[in-house]
């Protein structure tokens, strides 16, 4: 990722103030890099608009503080190189301090139980981290992203992490490491929600038996089994069922993301009937949208806010009940969020 890129498109989404969808079922998107990862952000248009065309009332915006570590190879995108003491934490500073300082009194933030009970009503964007890798083992840094904004933390990401083991490397951790069970803990008492996504099983199973308040998977796909991290890809980040419903059974929710290779392609035709299928599984509020727009590679179904409206009328033409497609296109993310904000148990 380019500073200079981010930068260009951050300050492009400053530029429209916001008035409140039509739309008569807000959206929620739990996982969206929308113009933070593209490499032509002048083609991308202003996010303002497009919440408000798309009725997409919260959007998981995501900073990425380990990308200028990546790279993509035939196995998928992995660490290009031992990442130096400081790294990820300028990296995150330089993520987050543009991203506040180009929508602060533009796009709503969510801060406060107010703001996030006024999305229901107006598009307001979550601001998130992926990956905790960027407090370098320490929780010294956690109050400052809190101050800064920061509600939604994925623990783990792409880079060998002092929080735990993902799902794509070698594990080192057994799991979850000392300090990432500490971090579940003060992520719980900062009342920032938790995000399983990219983590290995054992620390899925870690973390549940750690957290006093939901948790949740906000984007990948659903299989039977667990898959190893040597399948490589994105077949590597499958979340098994058996842990699915172990998230969802702590009141959780698991999100899916657009990419069509992972269940079966079909457009976005193929990603109402997975949605149904997880349903079915999981039960309707457990279920969530995860799109991972603009961090997929090719072959994502879902590349424009948008296409999750579009998603929402397939569901409702198909006969979806409308609690139950509340709950998957809003209401779930947003309870998730509020029961961390709160510390609450389910």
């Amino acid at each position: 990722m380019q500073r200079r890129n981010l930068l260009a498109y951050l300050t492009l989404a400053a530029a429209t103030p916001l008035a409140p969808a039509q739309s008569p079922m807000p959206i929620a998107d739990a996982h969206n890099h929308l113009g933070l990862l593209r490499k032509n952000t002048d083609s991308v248009p202003k996010l303002a608009t497009l919440l408000r065309e798309s009725g997409v009332h919260l959007l998981s915006w995501t900073i990425v503080p380990d990308a200028p570590f990546l790279c993509t190879t035939p196995r998928g995108i992995e660490q290009a190189r031992p990442v130096k003491p400081g790294e990820l934490a300028m990296s995150y500073r330089i993520q987050i301090l543009s991203a506040n300082s180009a929508i602060l009194g533009n796009v709503p933030v969510v801060r406060t139980l107010e703001d996030l009970t006024k999305s229901s009503a107006e598009p307001s964007i979550v601001l998130t981290t992926e990956g905790a890798d960027f407090l370098e083992g320490s929780l010294e840094g956690l109050a400052l992203a809190y101050a800064q904004g920061i509600r939604h933390v994925q623990l783990v990401h792409y880079v060998q992490s002092p929080v735990g083991d993902l799902q794509t490397e070698r594990p080192l951790h057994g799991g979850l490491s000392d300090f990432g069970k500490r971090l579940v803990r003060a992520l719980n008492d900062e009342g920032m929600l938790v995000d399983l996504a990219h983590s290995s099983g054992n620390a899925i199973d870690q973390a549940l038996e750690i957290s006093r308040v939901p948790m949740i998977w906000s984007h990948g796909f659903v299989t039977g089994s667990e898959p190893s991290w040597t399948v490589g890809g994105w077949r590597a980040r499958g979340l098994a069922l058996a842990h699915a419903r172990k998230i969802a059974g702590k009141g959780g929710s698991i999100g899916l993301w657009g990419l069509g290779s992972s269940f079966g392609g079909g457009g976005l035709d193929g990603y109402a009937s997975e949605i149904i299928r997880m349903v079915s599984l999981l039960g309707p509020e457990h279920v969530m949208f995860g799109s991972d727009e603009d961090g997929l590679p090719s072959g994502a179904v879902i590349d424009q806010l948008l296409d999750l409206r579009k998603v929402v009328d397939i569901l409702a033409r198909r006969g979806v009940e409308e609690k139950v497609l509340r709950a998957v296109a809003f209401g779930n993310y947003q309870r998730c969020l509020r029961l961390a904000m709160e510390g609450r148990r389910v």
